[in-house]
């Protein structure tokens, strides 16, 4: 999941990260189209329409196109779980939308079966050409939905990376599978194009529109995926046309191979021409291809159910037991468990094309409902940022309303007699059950809601722990903050796993940085910091995780820590560190533990200049004098007066500027420092025992790298703790910078 809700009484929240690059969310789309509808609706498709059947392909193509633009200014405007029925339930909700979410559920769960089906259509003939056994193949679709449904459970789905790997993998043997296939086609089998006449091509059309269904399964991982607002519509516009390309050529060379008829008959078309002109390897190939293809489609189709269940049970239309989460997976466990107990059953004692035609039902239904929720989003939230917006006003999703609504058209009787059966069943079960488990639901959000907010702190403080060494200081400093504008402190770790490691891996870390949060948590409780959230982020990256969370919760400061820069190892790292300083979203301040580790401070020294930074570390200063009830003294350093004492009133009237807006109790000191060396000015006047802040010095992370800044040589030359505060604002870095920083992916 890419996002878990956390059960009563749990007192930490553990959340993924965002991993899916443009490529992964792609070939996640690409990988749940590429399956059974290729390697079986194929043959059934030839035998509806005849070679007219290439036809069919491109106009599902084109109609599904409305769809796809309408899922991708949805998507980029609500990048959260479950897809299409989310999307209906923000603009519509109600009884539509749990209509439209029982229809989807079903719509997916009967996809899951036909894809279990495709495997147990290709793998039986491939053990059987190895071993001399013959498999019962409702024995084998079971089974794998069985296993994949356990994989789920466990939470080892297959990282992006390796999805992408095994749909390259399969693209590339269709392929092959055309070119060395192409060679071999008799166009006069061309010449009766169309046996079945319009009607024919139409129903085809209705017959394989579950084949291009799978861009919608990239909105629903829309939480896992980066930048969702670009990459989403981006995915899922790809995920459309590359398996659109593929269908067509793969079809084309299909029936200029073997008759139509034959086709219509086959359960697994592609197998038997790979028999007949490539022989015993030809057919290997594409066994093995409809094997890989029929897996990741049924994996993706169990997950995509269970977040589409999982949301609908969170919404409190279905008993809130599918909506619990594993406490030790992290998955849904009890949705999967029912989703693939359906599938099992539908596969057992489904047939083809009836199970194929009432998935349609149910799906183009649902997205009838789903392009309608664009207009009504528009209408009633005009001022929804929309960062993928369609043209043309509403014409496009009225165009993907009628599309969809043309090829409900083309069913048999007896898909319309089952799935009407099935909406008002859903009606029922509305009527009975969900309509008022809903209405409590929301009584108690509301409650929840209002209690929340009257507890609920509006300054918020990120404080990544992780060094022991440094744990102490930077949580004081954060309480000391905490304490002047009455916030909030966020405690985070964030659990590292290598880039080629699925991100669940790091689940099953998390338990070893729960001590480290609760001794944090101690140490605010002392510092009489009450308001205390616990929170651990798996990420591929610690500078990634840290940001990525400081913007989720839009956190108002980052404390962090680090040691001096003894090395040039260490320089690079505390670099690694200043650039994402650059990238954070608010104001930072970085502390560099002394040998006191802020036991025993007895003034706090403040060195200011005009810079926007040195200003926010003098309006910070009184709290850290408040805390350690200590001095405070700020100075700021000037070069010697000339004749006429520019300088030195040029000072004055700096100094007296920024203390302006500095309120301590206590009073403060201000003094003039004047010296031609900075540095030096200000180590003359350090004492034992000061708390020293100072304000970052402006720069990229190659300055920093190359150059020491007065900040930096004052906390190396010291033992003194040292507090260097930056003050957000949007700086635009090179993407070598933000590569170096951790900003921008590899």
């Amino acid at each position: 999941m890419a996002e878990r809700i956390p059960l009563p009484g749990e007192e930490h929240e553990v959340k993924l990260t965002r991993s899916l690059g443009l490529v992964a969310a792609t070939m996640l789309g690409v990988g749940a189209m590429i399956g059974a509808g290729i390697f079986i609706l194929s043959g059934l498709a030839a035998g509806t329409a005849g070679p007219a059947a290439t036809v069919s392909y491109v106009i599902v193509g084109f109609m599904t196109l409305f769809t796809a633009l309408s899922y991708c200014e949805l998507a980029a405007a609500i990048p959260i779980a479950g897809g299409g029925y989310t999307f209906v339930h923000e603009a519509i909700g109600g009884f539509t939308a749990f209509i439209t979410g029982w229809s989807m559920v079903f719509g997916l769960v009967v996809s899951a079966a036909l894809y279990s089906i495709g495997f147990a259509e290709h793998f039986t003939p491939l053990v059987e050409l190895a071993l001399p056994y013959t498999l019962n193949r409702a024995v084998a679709a079971a089974t794998l939905i069985i296993l994949l449904a356990l994989l789920n459970i466990k939470g080892t789905k297959e990282a992006g990376h390796t999805q992408t790997f095994l749909t390259l993998g399969k693209v590339a043997i269709l392929v092959v599978f055309v070119i060395l296939c192409f060679r071999f086609v008799e166009w006069e089998r061309f010449d009766n194009f169309a046996p079945f006449g319009t009607l024919g091509v139409l129903a085809a059309t209705s017959l394989i529109y579950i084949s291009f269904f799978g861009f919608e399964q990239i909105s629903d991982a829309a939480e896992e995926v980066k930048n969702p607002e670009k990459n989403v519509p981006r995915a899922i516009l790809l995920a459309l046309a590359i398996p659109t390309i593929i269908y067509v050529f793969v079809i084309m060379v299909s029936v200029g191979i073997i008759d139509f008829e034959v086709l219509g008959e086959a359960p697994a078309p592609l197998a038997i021409i790979a028999a007949k002109v490539l022989g015993g390897y030809g057919l290997f190939f594409v066994l093995i291809a409809g094997v890989l293809s029929t897996v990741s489609a049924l994996n993706a189709a169990v997950l995509t159910t269970s977040r589409v269940t999982y949301a609908i049970a969170r919404d409190g239309f279905m008993p809130w037991f599918l909506a619990r989460v594993n406490a030790r997976f992290r998955t849904p466990h009890w949705a999967i468990a029912a989703t693939a107990g359906l599938a099992i059953i539908i596969a057992v004692i489904g047939e083809v094309r009836s199970v194929a035609h009432l998935t349609n039902f149910c799906l183009l239904f649902a997205l009838v409902v789903v392009n309608f929720s664009v207009i009504m989003l528009r209408r009633r939230r005009p001022e929804l940022k929309r960062p993928f917006r369609l043209p043309f006003g509403y014409l496009i999703p009225a165009l993907g309303i009628a599309s969809n609504l043309l090829m409900l058209l083309f069913m048999e009787w007896n898909t319309y007699l089952l799935g009407t059966c099935y909406l008002a069943a859903g009606g029922l079960v509305y009527l009975a059950y969900s309509k008022g488990a809903k209405r409590t639901l929301e009584r108690e959000r509301v409650i929840r809601y209002l209690m929340a907010k009257q507890a609920r702190k509006e300054y918020k403080i990120l404080v990544p722990v992780g060094n022991p060494d440094t744990m102490k200081s930077l949580v004081t400093v954060a309480a000391a903050i905490a304490k002047k504008f009455d916030g909030e402190i966020l405690l985070l770790s964030v659990v590292e796993v290598p880039y080629y490691v699925p991100l669940e891996r790091g689940v099953a870390r998390a338990g070893d940085f729960r001590s480290q949060l609760m001794l944090a948590e101690k140490i605010c409780e002392r510092e009489g910091v009450d308001d205390v959230k616990r929170m651990i982020k798996i990420s591929h990256r610690l500078s990634h995780g840290i940001l990525e969370t400081a913007r989720e919760e839009n956190c108002n400061f980052i404390v962090m820590g680090r040691v001096s820069r003894r090395t040039l190892g260490d320089r690079l790292l505390a670099t690694v560190i200043d650039a994402v300083l650059d990238d954070a979203p608010c104001d930072v301040a970085v502390v560099r533990p002394g040998a006191d580790d802020l036991t025993d401070v007895g003034r706090i020294l403040v060195a200011v200049s005009g810079s926007s930074n040195s200003r926010l570390a003098a309006e910070l200063a009184p709290a850290f004098a408040d805390r350690f009830d200590a001095k405070l003294r700020v100075v700021t350093v000037s070069g010697a007066a000339d004749e006429f004492g520019v300088p030195r009133y040029t000072a004055r009237n700096l100094l007296d500027e920024v203390v302006c807006d500095v309120e301590c109790r206590r009073g403060f000191e201000r003094d003039v420092l004047y010296a031609e060396e900075v540095t030096e000015a200000l180590m003359a006047e350090i004492l034992p025992k000061d708390l020293i802040v100072l304000g970052a010095r402006k720069g990229g992370a190659w300055e920093q790298l190359l150059f020491k800044s007065v900040p930096e040589e004052i906390s190396e030359r010291v033992d003194n703790t040292v507090v260097i505060i930056k003050k957000f604002t949007p700086v635009r870095r090179g993407r070598l910078e933000r590569l170096l920083s951790g900003t921008a992916a590899p």
